[in-house]
């Protein structure tokens, strides 16, 4: 938790690093598809998808949440270290 008190972080210029992108398939049971820094699919992203697609959410939900996710992801690659980032990038 943050000292309301304390000397914060200054994040005014803070920029968010362009790792990763979300690409349109152009296929009706994959429409969007995560991909990390490298270009290869983030499975855990995927497995969400696919989990959106089962629950027939239109493909503009699963673009949004993409959206969401591939923002969440460039922070969490900026922001952790190397042996935490385990989980987003493949091997």
């Amino acid at each position: 938790m943050v000292d309301p008190r304390g000397p914060g972080r200054d994040l005014s210029r803070f920029v968010l690093p362009e790792l990763g992108r979300l690409v349109e398939t152009g296929e009706p049971q994959e429409p969007y598809r995560l991909l990390d820094p490298n270009g290869l699919p983030v499975a855990s992203a995927a497995s969400f998808f696919a989990e959106l697609q089962a629950a027939s959410r239109p493909a503009t939900t699963i673009r949004s949440y993409g959206m969401d996710l591939l923002r969440w992801f460039r922070f969490l690659l900026c922001t952790l270290q190397p042996d935490d980032r385990v989980d987003l990038v493949p091997a």
